[in-house]
């Protein structure tokens, strides 16, 4: 028999280059291949937000799961090729993901230009990809990719500590591998919901096993009763007044 552990990596997938693309974006998406019960990004602090390049999809079920994981490839409409992986290969260091290939430079000094980094961190090996944004903080960060993990390393390993242009320091890196995150925190989490979906008393299992939308129903019930209950409550208030 399967641990609880298990199950849950039976129908959790990891999903990288995701940093510009929103959840609910992701969950449509991934909603093509079966009923979604989360669609979240991990972070250890707010701060890090802009370090984190992936998300975790966890379906209802297997054959969802396997669906989505026996598609060769999937490409966004913007043209983002996600980097798929099933939850429980993630969980080694050792294993290479495309956020391997990747750094974030932040505070660039105004006067040094993007061609000028960019020129620099070609010295180190090809670069595919450099983006410059700025985010809802006014934070202005650069993300560039490499060709390879090993192009990135020499970069961030190799023998210079400080990397300066025109003698300011640059403020280089690496996004957040997945197992940066608390992983541990998130299987409980899953592992709660698992058991209240599986447990045919409840409403959520009865809206996931038969894609239903009990509780929202009930609310819109309770919200109705509460306002006829309010309009009795004044027309009483109103009598009340009249009697002398």
């Amino acid at each position: 028999m399967l641990s609880s552990n298990e199950k849950l990596q039976s129908t959790t997938v990891y999903l990288g280059n995701t940093r510009t693309i929103s959840d609910n974006s992701l969950r449509d998406y991934c909603s093509k291949f079966g009923l979604i019960l989360d669609c979240s990004r991990r972070l250890l602090s707010a701060e890090q937000s802009h370090l984190v390049d992936f998300t975790f999809v966890r379906f209802l079920n297997a054959q969802a799961y396997s669906a989505f994981l026996g598609t060769s490839s999937h490409i966004l409409d913007n043209g983002v090729a996600l980097d798929v992986r099933p939850f429980n290969e993630i969980l080694h260091p050792s294993v290479p993901l495309h956020v391997d290939r990747k750094i974030c430079i932040s505070h660039r000094a105004s006067n040094v230009s993007l061609n000028e980094i960019k020129k620099y961190l070609r010295t180190f090996g090809t670069i595919k990809h450099v983006n410059s944004e700025t985010n809802a903080n006014e934070e202005k960060h650069i993300y560039v990719e490499f060709d390879s993990a090993a192009t990135r390393n020499k970069l961030l390993k190799g023998k210079i500590r400080q990397h300066r242009i025109g003698g300011h320091v640059l403020n280089i890196s690496a996004l957040l591998r997945p197992t940066d995150v608390d992983l541990h925190k998130m299987e409980k989490e899953q592992d709660e919901q698992k058991m209240e979906i599986d447990d045919p008393s409840t409403l959520i299992y009865l809206e996931h096993e038969y894609s239903l939308e009990i509780r929202q129903e009930f609310n819109s019930i309770e919200n109705q009763i509460s306002d006829f209950l309010e309009e009795k409550r004044r027309h009483y208030e109103e009598i009340i007044k009249m009697i002398p």
